[in-house]
């Protein structure tokens, strides 16, 4: 194993160690208290999403996004994405691997490494060539062994994205996942005791996760249908039967909770059709309007409406600023409390 890749994986692991407690992939890299998070996502087409805080009891802020070709990075900085911000990669779903497993019988900073070895013989590599985190899953039915979320990342390509930012002066903080869109979608929606449906259409495909109180039960990755349908109609209804299916499942699962709504971000799909697949899914189906949620210019909006993948970068840096801010608030909280 070359050496960067093991000095990349001690850092993140003494990172880790030194985290306080954060959702749902800092175990990884440790959450700070900024008011401001600009999460990136890199490939062919790379794309950045600046989420601020906004005056006390209003909506956080879209303050920018941007897309480029990788040669024209360095112009994101000139643009100052990331002054007074903390930079978070978030790696798309061609980039990381997600399975559910049975919890190790280990202390929970140890999961992390004991995951290691079960994700790499799904990914036929050595444990050592990945990063890995694990998020322990609530109680949702009368299983006899709990269950951790766990999700593992190549070294080798993370390490050269991490580069890509370095070269153009920016300090990486986080690395996360574009799933934790979905949890970002909920969050800045009101809270209640039940649990939600919330799926978003990522990259090519569709994320589709159970959330209660802004923390995943269970999450899938389905591919968006592919075939050719003979007309709209047909596509649509197949769309709401490949979701349905799914949110059927997580239903079944879920005996010790209630789920009563589904959240729905597909931005890509033209209104008419959006309104169709909707009016299709079970429950209580919702459609999920980035602008209902958070604030930002026209210009802003016009650049996001109607792409998925801007739209759940929003999403990631959302929950990573509401997450910190949840953080700062219990803090306060807790030492409120002591004695003088």
């Amino acid at each position: 194993m070359h050496t960067d890749a093991q000095t990349a994986i001690r850092a993140a692991q003494a990172a880790a160690r030194q985290a306080p407690a954060a959702r749902p992939w800092a175990r990884w890299f440790a959450p700070g208290a900024r008011q401001a998070f600009t999460a990136v996502s890199l490939g062919e087409r790379c794309m950045a999403a600046r989420v601020e805080a906004g005056a006390p009891g209003a909506q956080p802020r879209l303050a920018a996004v941007a897309e480029c070709a990788p040669a024209d990075l360095r112009g994101w900085r000139e643009r100052k994405l990331f002054a007074g911000s903390q930079a978070v990669l978030v790696l798309r779903g061609a980039d990381r691997h997600i399975q559910t497993l049975d919890r190790p019988e280990v202390p929970d900073e140890e999961l992390s490494l004991a995951v290691r070895w079960p994700l790499a013989e799904a990914l036929e590599a050595e444990p050592d060539a990945l990063l890995a985190t694990a998020l322990p899953l609530p109680r949702i039915n009368d299983a006899v062994r709990p269950l951790v979320l766990a999700v593992a990342a190549r070294v080798e390509p993370v390490r050269a994205q991490m580069k890509q930012l370095k070269d153009i002066g920016v300090k990486l903080r986080h690395i996360d996942v574009s799933d934790s869109a979905l949890r970002g979608m909920a969050l800045l929606h009101a809270q209640d005791t039940d649990g939600r449906v919330v799926l978003a259409f990522i990259g090519g495909d569709i994320c589709i996760g159970l959330v209660w109180r802004g923390e995943f039960c269970a999450l899938r990755t389905l591919a968006l249908p592919v075939r050719q349908p003979r007309d709209e109609a047909e596509f649509e209804e197949h769309l709401a039967l490949h979701i349905q299916r799914t949110a059927d499942h997580f239903e079944r699962q879920a005996t010790q909770l209630a789920i009563r709504h589904v959240l729905a971000s597909m931005p890509s799909l033209p209104p008419a059709a959006r309104e169709s697949v909707r009016a299709s899914l079970p429950l209580n189906a919702r459609l999920f309007d980035l602008a209902e949620v958070m604030e930002m210019s026209g210009t802003t909006r016009e650049h996001v409406d109607g792409d998925n993948d801007l739209t759940a970068l929003a999403c990631v840096a959302a929950a990573r600023l509401i997450d910190a801010q949840s953080a700062t608030a219990a803090s306060e909280a807790r030492t409120a409390e002591q004695p003088a």
